[in-house]
């Protein structure tokens, strides 16, 4: 025989009934006789167990008892939690270029390319960035926007030019993924844990070394913290503040892309990528550069060599950038001679 279709299953509660609900199409033993299952069945907790032979007697139902209507065709089912929008996976490979411990010569460029995959909820796009925490920073910035959109579940490589520092040494840097609210995200289940670059850089021949210089006698370190605002600069040899551009070696200014340190008179710059405090003799190495620096943003790396026309030395990290009020806060290391 077809059964119909049970739309509704009866909890009862009662003091003394227990209730058995029972599927579509089986069929249970009751008394010893197969009972069709649409029929709800009810057995008292305390019932005496029925002898072969004898046939079960209608039970009677509280009025009293409670019924709840389920409906059959719903199914449970336990809730999920949504995926977050801030979750990336190892692409295969992660490492493109460089893997861990690449020998790069002294002084060379390089670009390393991760792959990621979007293992959120969310799309990435431009507004999303990938940020370096902590180590050595190899390239000349602290963050990058996203190359392109990339779509959950979708594999992005992200390329990034970096250089080698000219001193024999192992070199970690760490990077994150940085979300539109600012939320830093990477790798693992949990999402946090950074990517890296890690390389080798041998020694220099000794034909190659660079010139060290020359110092006599030993300088002096002062350490400090300016603050400068739009149109003023500072006299590195004294660190006296002017608002003319004549007398300064580094001057703040506007630009079409924000507030920029300008360098005055072949005033030269150089980055400083590393978590260690500068001496004097890497920070003349370091200074080559005679471009504005950046200021605004994340797109400014922090930690500076600087060196004067005049050959005054100094290392400047950048505390703090207000372009409202256009200010800059820069706390320094100068070098001057006794």
């Amino acid at each position: 025989m077809r059964w119909m279709k049970v739309f509704a299953i009866a909890l009862l509660v009662a003091p003394s009934v227990t209730l058995f609900s029972v599927g579509c199409q089986v069929s249970s033993v009751w008394g010893g006789e197969a009972v069709p299952s649409p029929f709800l069945l009810f057995s008292p907790t305390n019932a005496t167990p029925i002898a072969p032979g004898e046939s079960a007697q209608p039970l009677a139902i509280s009025p009293s008892a409670t019924v709840i209507f389920l409906p059959l065709e719903e199914t449970v089912r336990p809730s999920l939690s949504p995926l977050p929008c801030e979750l990336a996976a190892a692409g295969n490979p992660l490492d493109v270029t460089i893997p861990d411990d690449t020998p790069i010569e002294p002084g060379q460029r390089f670009i390393k390319t991760w792959r990621l995959v979007n293992r959120g909820a969310c799309v990435w796009d431009g507004t999303y960035s990938v940020i370096w925490i902590s180590g050595d920073n190899l390239a000349p910035f602290t963050a990058y926007p996203l190359p392109t959109r990339v779509l959950p579940g979708e594999t992005v490589d992200i390329s990034i030019e970096m250089m080698a520092p000219p001193w024999q040494g192992r070199y970690t840097s760490y990077w994150m993924l940085r979300s539109p609210s600012g939320k830093l995200f990477g790798l693992g289940p949990s999402g946090s844990a950074p990517f890296w670059v890690r390389i080798q850089v041998p020694a220099l021949d000794t034909a190659t070394l660079l010139p060290a210089p020359t110092l006599s006698p030993t300088p002096i370190a002062q350490e400090g913290q300016i603050t400068l605002t739009v149109s003023q600069g500072i006299h590195l040899s004294d660190l006296t503040l002017h608002q003319d551009l004549s007398e300064v070696d580094f001057w703040v200014e506007r630009s079409a892309g924000g507030m920029v340190l300008s360098p005055q008179y072949e005033a030269q710059w150089g980055v400083f990528p590393f978590a260690e405090t500068p001496t004097i003799g890497r920070c003349l190495e370091l200074t080559r550069e005679t471009a504005p620096i950046p200021l605004q943003g994340e797109l400014f790396f922090p930690s500076l060599c600087v060196r004067s026309t005049d050959g005054a030395v100094a290392f400047f990290e950048v505390v703090r950038v207000d372009e409202e009020q256009g200010m800059v806060d820069i706390h320094y290391i100068r070098w001057r001679t006794p």
